[in-house]
């Protein structure tokens, strides 16, 4: 049901995607004056920036006039947004400065119709918004923060160039590529061979925290100068941050896949692919562009194995020969962890809808 059904796709836009830091994009888009970029978190259109004195910032990008999309591109540099309906002007800091032709208008002030802010942070290489506003007490960062150590530990926050942003639009609820991503490599002999034959899958060990699950196994490059064992390298870190972001730390790669819905079967997976600074500096030229073009190969070889099995669950879920599944003891305590929270937070709507009626 949850895994099909619009009304608990509106329930989680209310709920998930309000109450949460959401993942939406990278520090590198916007650090300097007038750097933005949008988004949509649901039916929510966002805009992130920074304003002249390169403070961060978010926004609903949406006009207080009309309520018309005030910037339609998604990424670049402004001094100002404009909306193009009627020429409604706002400050890089969201404040209406240009409001045209209200000659004999009466009680309207400028000040009271900027545009809306939304609480926006940052963590490691990444900025998040929470459309609910910023919370009364902010422990994202000690909640995640033994994953944040193993991850600075390979080379997270810093040392990493960003190399290319990759797209993906599944047919299937953003909810089971989390589960796939979160099922303690149970899938990953079957549905990932290449990938497996790279790593040491006894060694496998989860771990699993208020809002995030890691998964930490080590990798076979002892002995192998294949771009596919340098890829994987000597250990490999996969992780899931409720709700929708997925941060991989392997080898000299950091890749990074933020999950948004699309409707109640429909997903948009956006990858961001970093590689270690000193990794690269080693190499010529030439060898470092084969061994990216190889690397990406590589990663969307996975990603589409990982589409096929999604697709295909979605597909077997609106069949009336299911009803419901099981978790496997061992491997999936993720995938239920991220499920009981996933229910605190679709209950936590339901009993405030009962409250306001």
């Amino acid at each position: 049901m949850g895994y099909k059904d619009s009304r608990i796709h509106d329930l989680e836009a209310r709920t998930v995607w309000r109450n949460n830091w959401v993942a939406v994009g990278r520090t590198d888009q916007v650090s300097t004056p007038g750097a933005f970029f949008t988004g949509t978190i649901g039916r929510e259109p966002f805009i992130v920036s920074s304003d002249k004195s390169n403070t961060l910032r978010a926004f609903y990008n949406v006009c207080c006039h009309h309520g018309n999309i005030v910037e339609f591109q998604d990424a670049g540099e402004a001094n100002q947004f404009v909306c193009c309906y009627h020429g409604w002007t706002y400050g890089l800091d969201g404040r209406l400065t240009k409001p045209t032709k209200l000659r004999g208008i009466k009680n309207f002030t400028a000040r009271g119709n900027g545009l809306k802010p939304i609480a926006v942070r940052t963590w490691g290489p990444l900025v998040f918004l929470r459309l609910d506003g910023y919370p009364d007490e902010d422990e994202y960062d000690q909640k995640v923060l033994p994953l944040m150590l193993e991850l600075e530990e390979m080379g997270f926050s810093s040392g990493m160039r960003h190399v290319c942003r990759r797209q993906y639009q599944l047919n299937c609820n953003w909810k089971l590529i989390v589960d796939n991503a979160s099922d303690g490599g149970y899938h990953l002999e079957y549905v990932h061979r290449d990938l497996s034959s790279n790593l040491d899958l006894s060694t496998f060990r989860t771990e699993v925290g208020d809002i995030y699950n890691m998964q930490v196994c080590i990798g076979k490059a002892d002995g192998g100068d294949s771009a596919k064992r340098q890829r994987i390298g000597t250990k490999a870190v996969y992780s899931c941050i409720y709700p929708n972001l997925l941060v991989n730390r392997y080898g000299p790669w950091l890749d990074i896949n933020i999950v948004l819905p699309l409707g109640p079967d429909r997903s948009l997976m956006i990858y961001d692919f970093y590689l270690k600074e000193t990794f690269a500096n080693e190499m010529s030229e030439t060898e470092l562009a084969n061994f990216i073009d190889q690397s990406l190969q590589d990663s969307d070889q996975v990603q589409q194995e990982d589409t096929r099995v999604c697709e295909g669950v979605q597909r077997g879920m609106e069949s009336t020969a299911f009803d419901v599944g099981r978790y496997a003891p061992g491997p999936e305590m993720p995938v239920h962890a991220f499920h009981l929270q996933l229910a605190r937070d679709l209950r936590a709507g339901l009993e405030s809808m009962d409250i306001s009626c």
